[in-house]
């Protein structure tokens, strides 16, 4: 990541956070960016950079940074720290929040260490999974770098190889391996190209058929796949770089680590929301959506500079928006309120 540094520097100096008043964003989905929430308690612990978020049934918000001196940092929707604690990972990168029975685990991928961690909400650990040296498509674990698990209805998940092979591995739910597709796996659109799924969510908007979606960042495209893993097909969304999704009802959340990624590592970088159909409806911080006549949307480009690498999100019940963000020393961690 050393080529990131003068971007990066220059990025911080052209950095002007949006204004308080300043609205962002379209129709139902228009947001403000809440000025200050949490720099002071940001400020009492060590952060190196913003990686994932989730939210608790308590309505914390559970912060995943990289710094192996605070992994997991937790607020109150205020902002008020509230508790903060490691799990000795210095290449924290994917945190999802599952419920198992009555009780909230997580699991945190960490593409150093070549692992994914099965954790309690306080830092616990249940289950740590090493590389999948059973499916032979490794010759070591360097090779392995997973960046985000996604959960399944029937309590399976998906653990993506999204810094290593670009595979995905589907796990039963007391960590049995299952299956491996994607990267060089099939042929055509069956397979992942590198830097390939770095993201995703399992979509149960249509409960009787849940999909999974790969955010290929690199290829400004999202692809949806079978829980099986065959291709079911693909949408683009040109000039951004999908880094993620969240299931929001019937919406999805999409973070772009900025314009054009990683030609220009300069640009803030944008959110997007997409409809049932999939349909970009508003860009958070970038341009408004355009679609042509055969329906393809036109590319997207920042217009504020609201982010600095939106890298990961969560929403709240009230659709409030909490963005965690790569390389971004002045605001790792970002609130916008979203306007009724």
């Amino acid at each position: 990541m050393k080529s990131i540094i003068p971007a990066l520097l220059l990025l911080l100096c052209l950095h002007s956070p949006a204004k308080a008043e300043e609205i962002l964003g379209e129709g139902a989905f228009r947001y403000r960016v809440v000025d200050g929430w949490a720099k002071e308690a940001l400020a009492k612990v060590s952060v190196k950079n913003g990686h994932g978020l989730a939210i608790d049934a308590a309505g914390r918000i559970l912060f995943l940074t990289d710094d192996p001196k605070n992994n997991v940092i937790i607020l109150s929707p205020q902002g008020e720290l509230l508790e903060s604690w490691t799990a000795r990972m210095p290449g924290a990168h994917g945190l999802t929040l599952v419920k198992e029975g009555d009780k909230e685990v997580l699991f945190v991928t960490d593409t150093a260490l070549h692992e994914v961690r099965k954790l309690t909400l306080k830092g616990q650990e249940l289950m740590q999974l090493p590389w999948p040296e059973s499916t032979g498509l490794y010759r070591k674990a360097d090779e392995y770098k997973p960046s985000k698990v996604l959960f399944a209805p029937d309590g399976s998940f998906f653990v993506f190889d999204g810094y290593g092979k670009d595979f995905v591995h589907h796990y039963a739910a007391d960590g049995k391996l299952l299956q491996s597709w994607g990267g060089t796996i099939g042929e055509g659109e069956n397979q992942l190209a590198h830097f390939g799924p770095h993201g995703g969510v399992v979509d149960t908007r249509d409960a009787a058929h849940p999909v999974v979606l790969v955010c290929m960042s690199d290829k400004q495209e999202v692809k949806r796949f079978s829980l099986e893993g065959k291709f079911i097909d693909k949408f683009a969304m040109p000039g951004g770089n999908p880094r993620d999704a969240v299931l929001w009802g019937e919406f999805i959340f999409i973070p772009h680590l900025g314009d054009q990624w990683p030609k220009d590592k300069t640009a803030p970088g944008f959110v997007s929301v997409l409809d049932r159909q999939n349909k970009v409806i508003s860009n958070i911080g970038g341009s408004a959506p355009e679609y042509d006549g055969s329906g393809q949307l036109q590319p997207v480009h920042t217009v504020t500079k609201a982010f600095i690498h939106p890298h990961g999100l969560a929403v709240d019940k009230e659709g409030n928006l909490y963005v965690a963000q790569y390389a971004s020393p002045a605001a790792p961690l970002i609130k916008l309120e979203r306007l009724k």
